[in-house]
């Protein structure tokens, strides 16, 4: 409808008209189907900016992520900051288009799943080998795709 709208000459007015009606719809969907909002959400960034984090979302994939170390002590959310993952991987070189958001959320994703076993450089660079220096990953953003499954 908006498609039709705009080749047929569509005004910028009601054009951002559609937005707010829209985004009324995405407000009523958020309270009744958060999982589907979300998904939503998260196709229309892609649509949008590509499958790179931004702070917001990169902030949120972080937030639910929990595990449980060896010595029973439950973890949640980042065991490292942006800033901490920036330091720590300064030297390396990452696919063109990288964010430091992707990173976070690819290090601290790593970090839950291997800190059990693995000391933090061995995650690190874990991370970096599985995310950001894969050959066979033809397509950028692998860690916006898999957090997408």
């Amino acid at each position: 409808m908006i498609t039709d709208f705009a080749k047929n000459g569509g005004d910028e007015k009601k054009m951002w008209a559609s937005v707010d009606v829209t985004s009324e719809a995405m407000d009523y969907l958020q309270e009744i189907a958060p999982e589907k909002y979300d998904c939503l959400m998260r196709k229309l960034h892609e649509s949008l900016y590509g499958k790179h984090y931004n702070d917001e979302l990169a902030m949120q994939e972080v937030a639910y992520m929990h595990s449980t170390g060896a010595d029973g002590v439950k973890s949640t959310g980042a065991h490292w900051t942006m800033e901490q993952i920036e330091t720590a991987t300064a030297s390396k070189a990452f696919p063109k288009g990288t964010t430091k958001c992707d990173k976070f959320v690819a290090y601290n994703a790593t970090w839950h799943d291997l800190h059990r076993k693995f000391t933090d450089e061995q995650v690190l660079e874990a991370a970096y080998l599985f995310w950001f220096a894969d050959e066979d990953w033809e397509s950028e953003g692998k860690i916006w795709d898999y957090m997408s499954l």
